[in-house]
């Protein structure tokens, strides 16, 4: 069971057996293996396995078509196991590639098999060895039969005969830091043991009190007085102390949840990440009041130059008469007109002085006169005074449009025209470098660093989260019941009775569950399980709901308890126990949870991107539409419409009106 279990056969895997190992498909059999696809093939006695029946072969195709990547061989007739190999191989209705487990046989050994061990090298032979050829298994005094592993010398060639090569030697027997401190013990007391587990072990396990007050499992052993020891993990508390004796503590465990573990999927909000909730509105409100700033600046700068918005030509030509008239007479010029008048001149003559003196005299003022009667136009003259010209930052959308192109490190299109304006661009754009280098850290960080993973590491986020609670045994709800914290009363309320930790671990797994139990058994139970994305869910709670004491069981008023606690302390001094318990967890100690040290940036982390190019999609085709409904039905409906002149003549009659 153990060996298949740890067998990776991906989704599914074929068990062959014939009579021989019938009676070794038991029920827990396969309900110590984890759930999966299986296929359970039996082949008859009779059964020509190189030219197979309808029925055997359309099982075989099956398994092969699915691609079940594990095959487990259980067959005595040594004849059939080859002929199966034979054909396998011939029709390629067995995947060379998959795994194997084949108990071993010298018929498959042969010369004429040689090449099935060059294309099936994922392979496992198991053989049954006396036990009489360890000498170390007699000082243990221990009947379980022991077992060669072993497989084919892959990449060396087969010649001649074949060796196979020796992975190791497997025995199932009790292990364990009890079972080495007893061993140790019992050899210092120079006394024998003999373990055996209770028949009710694997449903009772410790054991309970029943309403009869009946006990059942290790409890009424000890109870009844048919066991000297008690090795189990048992806690040092009252409750275990009414049944038996329990040494000094030899260890002491921390005992804490499986949690469910999920991902929080925030990739479609990668953009706003970096900055939050706080910094965000700092930055929106910056970005707005300094645009309203700006546009302060460049208004008052207009009032206090006297900028005008358009030319005027009447005042200027007024202006030009004004100071024409103003400007003084020539002295001498005017004594000549007037000794010219006072002269004996002809009168043609004198007639023809005084005609252009009043042509230039009344000319400029008739003109004037008739100002608004003549429709005059002419251009501005630039030289003169010209019309001033719109800056970036003269319309209040101009400047917020601008100052956001600021902050995303685009250039203006000129400068603006007043130094005043200038020098605060000047500081905007450093306080713009400076939110842009923020942002960047933090952008990058993020799409370097995992995704965040939710979690619960405290009893209090435990008590507060709406998922179930599971522990074994009666004492341990009544320890968070009678605890003294509200949290762990309120873990105490919704803890129930969890007889199977394979069950409790699945729920788990389903996200609505905990499960209560000491942190090497979780460990385990997380590496145990098949998927990559089962052991990712599963999640060991940070904080310990207590350190709980673990001792060795013993007969209720024992007289070996003042000697058991002796060398148990003497081992403990020793370090011993430190070494047992950490050979015990060896394999486990890999699968301790260990966050990741980069991530990759994968298409999954720019989900923000096209998030935001759909919500600019989307408004942009939202303002398309209302522009298009705008023009339809408000303007092409109102009267001064002209379709010819695309609303120009509506447009200047509204600014009349």
């Amino acid at each position: 069971m153990e060996l298949v279990d740890r067998m990776d056969y991906g989704h599914c895997y074929a068990i062959l057996f014939d009579e021989v190992y019938e009676h070794a498909l038991r029920a827990d059999f396969f309900h110590h293996i984890h759930h999966a696809a299986r296929y359970v093939v039996k082949i008859a006695q009779d059964e020509d396995t190189f030219d197979p029946g309808p029925a055997l072969r359309c099982i075989l195709e099956n398994i092969r078509r699915v691609g079940c990547g594990g095959y487990v061989i259980l067959m005595g007739n040594g004849i059939q196991l080859e002929r199966l190999l034979r054909y396998g191989d011939k029709t390629r209705i067995l995947d060379t590639r998959a795994r194997y487990i084949i108990m071993h046989n010298y018929r498959l050994f042969v010369p004429q098999l040689h090449y099935i061990w060059k294309r099936i090298v994922d392979v496992l032979f198991v053989r049954p060895l006396r036990k009489k050829s360890f000498k170390w298994t007699e000082r243990n005094r221990d009947s379980s039969p022991v077992y060669e592993l072993s497989t084919v010398p892959f990449p060396m060639p087969i010649k001649g005969v074949f060796f196979s090569k020796i992975v190791d030697f497997w025995q199932a027997v009790y292990y364990g830091v009890e079972i080495e401190l007893l061993k140790a013990i019992s050899k210092a007391m120079r006394f024998n043991m003999v373990f055996y587990e209770t028949f009710d072990a694997d449903a009772e396990r410790w054991g309970t009190v029943r309403d009869n007050e009946t006990l059942t499992g290790l409890l009424r052993e000890m109870h009844e007085g048919r066991a000297d020891f008690a090795l189990a993990d048992l806690h040092h508390t009252e409750y275990n102390l009414g049944f038996m004796d329990l040494s000094i503590p030899y260890n002491t465990e921390c005992l804490t949840f499986l949690t469910p573990e999920a991902l929080s999927d925030n990739s479609w909000k990668t953009l706003i990440l970096p900055f939050n909730g706080e910094m965000w509105a700092g930055v929106l409100i910056s970005l707005f009041s300094v645009g309203f700033v700006f546009y302060a600046f460049s208004n008052t700068l207009h009032c206090i130059h006297h900028h005008k918005r358009a030319y005027q030509p009447e005042h200027d030509l007024l202006q030009r008469h004004h100071n024409r008239k103003g400007r003084t007479v020539n002295p001498f010029k005017k004594r000549c007109l007037r000794a010219m008048r006072t002269s004996k001149l002809p009168y043609r003559l004198k007639r023809l002085v005084c005609r252009e003196y009043n042509i230039k005299k009344y000319s400029a003022n008739n003109a004037l006169r008739n100002l608004h009667m003549i429709p005059f136009k002419r251009k501005p003259e630039p030289w003169h005074d010209p019309l001033p010209a719109y800056d970036i930052f003269d319309t209040f959308a101009g400047c917020i449009i601008y100052t956001y192109s600021m902050l995303l490190l685009v250039s203006l299109p000129r400068l603006p025209a007043g130094w005043p304006l200038r020098v605060l661009t000047g500081w905007y754009w450093v306080y713009c470098v400076l939110v842009v280098v923020a942002y960047r850290a933090s952008f990058t960080a993020i799409l370097a660093n995992p995704i965040p993973r939710l979690t619960i590491d405290t009893l209090q986020d435990l008590a507060e989260s709406s998922i179930s609670c599971g522990a074994w045994g009666e004492q341990n709800r009544l320890f968070f019941q009678m605890a003294q914290d509200p949290y762990s009363q309120t873990i105490g309320a919704k803890l129930e009775h969890a007889p199977d930790h394979n069950q409790a671990v699945e729920k788990v797994s389903e996200g609505m569950y905990a499960y209560y139990e000491n942190i090497y058994l979780l460990r385990q139970l997380r590496s145990t399980r098949k998927s990559e994305k089962a052991r990712q869910t599963l999640h060991i709670m940070q904080e310990c709901a207590v350190h709980m004491p673990i001792s060795i069981g013993l007969e209720k008023n024992s007289p070996l308890k003042h000697q058991v606690d002796r060398h148990v302390r003497a081992l403990i001094e020793g370090g011993l126990t430190i070494k047992w318990l950490s050979d015990a967890i060896e394999r486990f100690q890999s699968n301790i949870e260990i966050p990741p040290q980069e991530a990759t940036i994968d298409l999954k982390k720019m989900y923000a991107g096209f998030v935001a190019l759909g919500f600019g999609y989307a408004a942009a085709v939202f303002a398309f539409i209302a522009e298009k409904l705008y023009w339809r039905y408000y303007i092409e409906t109102n009267p001064s419409f002209d379709k010819f002149l695309h609303g120009f003549t509506f447009f200047a009659n509204k600014r009349k009106g």
